[in-house]
């Protein structure tokens, strides 16, 4: 064992060297992020105008408040103008090694002046080629495309590659959306290589003209939606969204020109640009940085280096091994266990390996005003890497805590395999001197649960769907973007990161798994009280849909501002989802809004998130949606679902014993519940069908009744009642049944010899219905080779008080 032991470490210590070349060739993350106030500066050097674009003064000529795109009043003739202002250098959008494209997002305040009673033509954000080509259009075009003007038309033709966000103010009949009774000249839309939008939407005159505006942009590389939300500024619950779905990597180059777009024509109007912020992230590889490939003299330095260090390592590692089989050292238990842990870690690719002392330089030795948090694993502390000059998040494993090393290494196996703008970037990992730390980047507004609960600064609505959507995103990205399901088992808002933009970033994998696509997580249950899905803690294993419950417990609390759980001064405690629920039963949800808001909320998105807040966080995970479903509503792609008025109730029969079958609700549309026992023993013989039927009327509450053995006749109940039935085979072991297209029923086979088929009459299997002229009925019978057999069924009938029809 201990030759072994140290033929390993011998092994170990040679693959610590390679990783030293592995790491010199990574993917990283290339980043462009800015802020610019145009009312404070008269001269921005990141910022190209050309046309008649300039820093000017407002319409009045007193202070110098904007950059104006067209000529101002101080300008003579100043119609047919046109002005560009665009970012001073080429943004990267993808990545020609890895065919990466860029996630980014841009919000900018402008202002479109009306002179006249009359006004044109618009203003639009664009993203266009490298280096910007010379273009006149005028009038119409935007000043995006080459336009010729004749008496009857104006014909706009594409020259370069080109994809816009339109503001337009002037109505040209032959490509723009017509208004109802030509109420309105104005419209925002987004513009493919065509002054025609791909998709577009009117907007009344008086709210795009004469009002500081604000439009937010982004674009998911995942999804490839391009989407625009614009406000009022001085009326924020006023919003109008478009998104469309594009391939940016198939339309434009790799690296484009960003910026704005303005013109007049015949009429005329300013064009005030105040603020625009713009953030990008790209993973690229390292070949494509021209700048930071070594020269021929530093590779032969670091060949050289590398060469004397194999040697070094080689030296001492033959050292090691003479003395250790001297001495006859035998590794304890946590030396085995280091060991695997650093075979498992250096699999990974991406993250840098550190040193204990690094960490420790980085941390001022860990001291305690440098703790970000606590928590059962260890403790978070900020730090700087000397070399580096980065700021990251160093999370510190206690070593009392056994969970805490599995944590570990559950997380540097998985999140070292993830990619995704809405994930805590892990940038390395140290395991010396029996520590176990992890390097993560350090997001500056710290977790959301930290801003969800400061009375002191509350956060708005705009950035709370931002981060709804951006946590969306990152579970879609984990249940559906990887090569394996990541099932994260712990989504809560302080596992929430938020970055300097407030850009929602899920984090902390301590106790993610990876399964595979299409299959349950057959896990013990873990996470957080408040958060975990009622199945996991009934049945012991947890899924997919139970991260979905967690977050449609999270939507709840950014929209209210509410933890989970609360506990009222008379010690009663108040469920957030039960207490979402009532409101949405009495037609209040918008109720439930944070109070802090003072009514600043969008309506529409609001109820959007609460509902899928609620669907999502339903107790029966068969109702609840997927998260691409869940996403599709918030992003306004899909119709809100109908929801029972009532909180569904879980009910689930006990455990069942080997050989013992029962039947038992998931859930019902109420908490009113009447059980029927059923038990029967019959001779059957092969190919012959037996139901065991209800001879008696059943009543609320009643008694458990006998079933008896009927005709093979259609039965039916004596009296109907309306009832809703639901139904779930529960067999131990568990079973998956396939469907019978002949009969309409589900079959679960139980043996070679032994099968149960399931059918609902005229309504086929596992749904629920309601039902009003008669009662549904369940259909159960045996076919089987053997001549006797006793069939135990627990049948629970639900009767509707609450119904919300579609």
């Amino acid at each position: 064992m201990a030759i072994t032991l140290l033929i390993r470490k011998f092994q170990n210590l040679l693959l610590s060297s390679l990783f030293f070349f592995l790491i010199v060739f990574p993917h990283y993350s290339v980043s462009l992020n800015f802020n610019i106030d145009f009312t404070k500066h008269d001269y921005n050097p990141y910022i190209n105008c050309t046309g008649d674009a300039s820093p000017q003064k407002d319409g009045n000529c007193q202070d110098l408040v904007n950059v104006g795109l067209t000529k101002n009043r101080i300008q003579r003739d100043i119609d047919h103008s046109t002005g560009k202002a665009f970012y001073y250098r080429a943004v990267p959008l993808w990545d020609k090694s890895t065919g990466e494209v860029a996630n980014f997002n841009t919000t900018f305040s402008f202002k479109i002046r009306n002179l006249t009673n009359n006004s044109a033509d618009g203003l639009a954000f664009f993203l266009s080629t490298y280096p910007l080509p010379l273009i006149n259009g005028t009038g119409a075009s935007l000043g995006l495309f080459n336009s010729t003007l004749d008496a009857t038309k104006i014909l706009v033709e594409s020259t370069h590659q080109m994809v816009a966000v339109e503001f337009d103010t002037f109505f040209n009949y032959q490509w723009d959306p017509p208004s109802v009774n030509n109420s309105t000249d104005c419209h925002i839309g987004i513009d493919i290589n065509n002054i025609s939008s791909s998709v577009s939407k009117i907007i009344p005159d008086h709210l795009l003209v004469d009002n500081n505006m604000t439009a937010h942009i982004s674009y998911d590389n995942f999804t490839q939606q391009l989407s625009l939300q614009l406000w009022q500024d001085d009326n924020p619950t006023i919003k109008f969204n478009i998104t469309t779905k594009v391939d940016l990597k198939s339309i434009l180059p790799n690296e484009i020109t960003i910026g704005f777009s303005a013109t007049t024509g015949k009429l005329y109007e300013l064009h005030l640009l105040y603020s625009w912020f713009f953030n990008s992230t790209l993973e690229v590889g390292l070949s494509n940085n021209r700048k930071s490939v070594p020269s021929s003299k530093v590779t032969g330095a670091i060949i050289a280096s590398s060469v004397a260090l194999l040697l070094l390592l080689l030296g001492t590692s033959l050292y090691l091994i003479r003395k250790n089989l001297l001495n006859k050292i035998t590794r304890d238990a946590e030396t085995a266990c280091d060991e695997i842990m650093d075979d498992e870690f250096e699999k990974g690719r991406g993250p840098k390996r550190f040193q204990y002392n690094e960490l420790a330089a980085a941390t001022k030795d860990f001291v305690e005003n440098e703790k970000l948090g606590e928590g059962g694993f260890g403790s978070v502390y900020r730090g700087i890497l000397v070399d580096e000059g980065t700021q990251v998040a160093i999370k510190r494993v206690s070593k009392a805590s056994k969970q805490g090393i599995k944590e570990y290494i559950s997380e540097v196996k998985i999140i070292s395999q993830l990619r995704h703008r809405n994930l805590v970037q892990l940038i390395g990992w140290c395991h010396d001197r029996g520590e176990l730390l992890l390097v993560y980047e350090l997001m500056h507004n710290g977790s959301l649960d930290t801003h969800l609960y400061n009375n002191e600064r509350v956060l708005t609505w705009p950035m709370r769907q931002q981060i709804a959507l951006g946590l969306g995103s990152a579970l879609l990205y984990l249940h559906s973007g990887c090569q394996k399901c990541v099932v994260h088992r712990d989504i809560k808002p302080s596992n929430v990161m938020l970055d300097s933009s407030f850009n929602a970033k899920l984090g902390d994998f301590g106790l993610a798994r990876l399964i595979d696509h299409n299959s349950a997580a057959q896990t013990v249950p873990a996470g957080t009280m408040g958060y975990i899905a009622p199945e996991c803690v009934i049945t012991g294993q947890t899924s997919t849909e139970a991260d979905v419950y967690s977050f449609g417990v999270v939507l709840l609390e950014i929209a209210c501002g509410r933890r989970p759980v609360v506990i009222q001064d008379n010690e009663n405690k108040v469920v957030l989802v039960k207490w979402v629920w009532d409101l949405y039963g009495n037609n209040s949800i918008l109720d439930a809004i944070d109070s802090r808001l003072t009514g600043k909320f969008e309506a529409e998105e609001a109820e959007r998130l609460l509902v899928v807040g609620l669907w999502c966080a339903h107790p029966d995970y068969t109702f609840r949606p997927s998260i691409r479903q869940a996403v599709s509503v918030l992003q306004f792609e899909a119709p809100l679902p109908d929801l029972p008025l009532k909180m569904p109730v879980l009910m689930y029969a006990n455990p069942v014993q080997p050989g013992k079958y029962s039947l038992s609700t998931l859930t019902g549309a109420t908490s009113n519940v009447t059980s029927l026992n059923i038990s029967h023993t019959t001779e059957v013989g092969p190919a012959i069908d037996t139901w065991p039927v209800a001879a008696t009327s059943v009543p609320l509450f009643a008694d458990p009744l006998e079933i008896t053995t009927e005709s093979s006749e259609t039965p039916r109940h004596e009296n109907p009642i309306p009832y809703q039935l639901s139904l779930s085979l529960n067999i131990f072991p568990s079973l998956s049944p396939y469907n019978d297209d002949t009969t309409g029923s589900q079959i679960f086979q139980l043996s070679e010899s032994l099968a149960i088929y399931l059918s609902f009459t005229e309504y086929g299997p596992f749904i629920s219905q309601r039902v009003d002229k008669e009662t549904p009925y369940a259909r159960f019978w045996v076919s089987s080779k053997s001549y006797k057999m006793k069939l135990s069924v627990l049948c629970l009938l639900t009767k509707l008080i609450d119904y919300k029809s579609n």
